[in-house]
């Protein structure tokens, strides 16, 4: 897709509205970078929370529209701003959120002023960086790349976060208001902990560090205690819980891979969603080679050069985009 149209088709795309063609041409780029597809659960994100603010706000739209600019010109933006035609207001809210975020190099922040009983309304998110902040509670959430959050600025009476992409939380103790992240449709639920949430367009993974969860989909549920995790698929109800056997998930906080006999087809898919690599293992005896030890989060030619140093029984050809990665 031409970059000054694809925010315009992405949103055609999820209210189901393009034609055959579109359909064809954001598909291909759906598959052909992963940060695609991060980029579509951004917008989907950011237009589900507007109709959300939409339908809880008693002012007029075009008020809104017209309140939206002058914060936005308060900001020293220079977006591009396109008309968008048979929309509802807040579409056209959430695409103008949308241009605006593009602009930011490593984040972005969108205040809301509401005047019904939910009040304010913060969301955030992080483009290219990890992005780190701290919450009215004072919990603090650290977002992974191509990450969002939305919740209340003023957490009185109840603690909930919208999170599309991955996060990970650093949760005040606070009994009587729990804390709740919604991951699509998994519910996790704590008082005061520390926990890592990951949400994919196919499924939710949740790894507690620290205190106790508890994870919801339906009517299924399931506690998770420290070092453990729930794999949750987006297409069924099943919580399969399991021990964490390594820190991986805690990249984009420590800029550390840390593996402590983990497979190695585990650590490759974690360097290959950090660095947007095409890495392959070729032969599958390899997949499973457990590897112990700390890789600096530096970049993946040096995470390569590391790893062919301690692991002798793997060579390494460059085929294309692709690094491939076989026995001796």
């Amino acid at each position: 897709m031409r970059e000054e149209t694809d925010e315009d088709m992405l949103i055609k795309y999820i209210l189901g509205e393009t034609t055959d063609t579109e359909l064809e041409t954001i598909e291909l780029w759906l598959k052909d970078d992963k940060a695609n597809m991060r980029k579509l659960e951004q917008v989907k994100f950011i237009l589900e929370s507007s109709q959300q603010l939409a339908q809880q706000s008693p002012a007029d739209e075009d008020d809104q529209w017209e309140k939206f600019k002058i914060k936005r010109e308060a900001l020293n933006t220079r977006p591009k701003v396109r008309s968008i035609t048979a929309r509802a207001g807040w579409l056209q809210m959430a695409a103008a959120i949308l241009i605006f975020m593009g602009g930011a190099s490593a984040a972005y922040y969108f205040y809301k002023q509401q005047t019904g009983l939910n009040g304010r309304l913060q969301s955030f998110a992080s483009t290219d960086k990890a992005l780190i902040d701290t919450l009215a509670d004072g919990s603090i959430v650290h977002l992974n790349r191509y990450s969002s959050v939305t919740c209340l600025s003023d957490f009185k009476k109840t603690r909930e976060v919208k999170l599309t992409g991955e996060a990970f939380f650093e949760v005040r103790h606070n009994e009587s208001v729990p804390f709740i992240v919604h991951a699509g449709q998994v519910n996790i639920r704590d008082i005061g902990t520390a926990f890592n949430v990951k949400s994919h367009t196919k499924n939710v993974e949740v790894v507690v560090e620290s205190g106790i969860v508890r994870v919801t989909k339906a009517d299924a549920s399931v506690q998770l205690n420290p070092q453990q995790k729930v794999m949750v698929d987006n297409s069924d109800n099943q919580l399969h819980v399991e021990q964490n056997t390594d820190l991986l998930y805690n990249y984009y906080r420590s800029n550390e891979f840390i593996a402590n006999k983990t497979p190695l087809w585990r650590v490759i898919e974690t360097i290959n969603e950090a660095y947007d690599s095409h890495i392959v293992i070729a032969d599958k005896r390899l997949s499973n080679l457990p590897l112990t030890g700390t890789f600096k989060k530096e970049s993946v030619n040096k995470f390569l050069q590391l790893l062919l140093l301690t692991t002798p029984d793997i060579r390494m050809e460059n085929v294309g985009d692709n690094i491939i990665l076989k026995s001796k």
